[in-house]
């Protein structure tokens, strides 16, 4: 037994050396012992650490925060929905830069939306295309989506779901209610001059078959989408307004070959297959004016189909967007090869080509480069208007929010550009003096 358990124990200790050899090896090998790291300060891809081949370049990848103070840690990245403006790697090292991934809604950090913040970022992956690494076009996984027929639902056809099936013309599937956009007021204005069939919990007048009430699950169900394809027109109002924040819900009804009624990103034009492919709700006076135009184009098969050109030709004419996806080195689709990049791997790659680069130049003795900086127009999301009123809702919680995080910007960005580390009670406190009125 004894000499059983001297050859576990020295069992124990030859794979403990080889998993400290393997380890120590991410920093040994001759290929990538100079090799500059990346770090995710915000915990995100789960990876403990991994060399990887970006292009000619090498980098290593990690979340191990051991590494912030290794000479060959050169950019420190966060997350955006995960950032801590009290859980920060300050003092910040005069040679490592910070990068920021922030793909989601305005509403999930709008601390961003103001320059104070943003501005102490070197680079930047947001759905803006004035970031570095811009993901405008993140929720399009093909542009061939736009022009596939295959759920596409000929104009006769939705006309006579209307009249067999009793649909509505306009189809609304909303369950996160309250947002940022104040997207239920308009709906529901809207609702007194047109049909609408809402299928979600917010303003729910239609239920869903059973199978398909989980909103979470069924979005991309055959059986959902189908029904949805049946509509001739979807509101896709984004829960926040944000220049190029575009999701699902726009690219979704386009795919289906439903007209979306658009309320978000004031720059959509920008990106819309055509000239006349998308309504935009905010081009109205009113709901009502709106709801009139919809009941013409709805009684109009001629003019309605003017806004489907792309399925009925199966041609996009905006070269602004077929230029922007022949050049995204990444791929959103499920379906491509599992070797292709995903946003995520495709931004790490821009950030060690981009240190690789500037290494390169300090060794030819070029001047170093200035350490980038976000301009204060990236990360526009504007103020919050009540698309109802026009005007700004003093009684909408998230006005009160918004406001807040303006305030905590302007806290964090003062605090880091001291320089000093800081404690969460002195960030709290900096924060609630800010918030006091000024004195008369």
């Amino acid at each position: 037994m004894a000499v059983y358990v001297q050859y576990v124990h020295l069992l124990i200790i030859a794979v403990s050396a080889l998993v400290f050899k393997e380890v120590a090896g991410w920093f040994s090998s001759d290929e990538t012992t100079n090799s500059p790291i990346i770090l995710w300060w915000t915990p995100f891809t789960g990876e403990p650490g991994n060399w990887r081949t970006c292009g000619e370049n090498n980098c290593f990848f990690t979340e191990n925060r051991s590494l912030l103070h290794d000479d060959k840690t050169k950019v420190v990245t966060f997350y955006g929905s995960s950032f801590s403006p009290t859980d920060l790697p300050i003092p910040r090292s005069p040679h490592q830069e910070w990068a920021l991934l922030h793909e989601e809604s305005p509403k999930n950090n709008p601390a961003f939306c103001y320059d104070s913040l943003i501005s102490l970022f070197n680079y930047s992956a947001t759905w803006s295309r004035k970031s570095s690494f811009p993901l405008s076009l993140l929720h399009l996984q093909n542009i061939d989506d736009i022009t596939d027929q295959t759920l596409y639902v000929p104009t006769a056809d939705k006309n006579r779901f209307q009249l067999d099936e009793h649909l509505s013309p306009v189809v609304y599937v909303q369950s996160s209610c309250d947002a940022p956009s104040e997207r239920d007021s308009y709906v529901q204005e809207l609702m007194n001059y047109i049909n609408i069939d809402s299928y979600g919990q917010c303003l729910n007048n239609k239920q869903l078959p059973v199978q398909l009430r989980d909103a979470a699950e069924s979005m991309n169900d055959a059986e959902f989408l189908k029904l949805m394809a049946k509509y001739k027109f979807t509101i896709a109002f984004e829960n926040a307004i944000g220049d190029d924040y575009m999701t699902e819900k726009l690219w979704r009804p386009i795919h289906l070959g439903s007209i979306p009624i658009y309320m978000g990103s004031p720059l959509v034009k920008d990106w819309t297959p055509n000239n006349q492919s998308v309504i935009i709700a905010s081009d109205f006076a009113s709901p009502e004016s709106l709801a009139q135009y919809l009941r013409n184009l709805n009684e109009n098969e001629t003019a309605y189909e003017e806004f489907l050109s792309h399925k009925l030709s199966r041609r996009v004419s905006n070269q602004n967007l077929i230029n922007a996806m022949e050049i995204r080195s990444w791929s959103d689709d499920d379906d491509d090869d599992d070797d292709d990049e995903n946003f995520v791997e495709a931004f790490e790659c821009f950030l060690c080509q981009q240190i690789h680069e500037k290494t390169e130049s300090e060794l030819h003795g070029y001047s170093p480069r200035p350490a980038l900086s976000i301009d204060s127009s990236h990360f526009n999301c504007g103020p919050l208007i009540n698309p109802v009123s026009k005007r700004v809702n003093p009684e909408s919680w998230w006005v009160q929010h918004w406001q807040q995080a303006g305030i905590e910007a302007r806290t964090t960005s003062e605090l880091c550009t001291r320089n000093q580390n800081y404690s969460s009670e002195e960030y709290h406190n900096s924060v609630f003096e800010n918030l006091q009125p000024a004195d008369n």
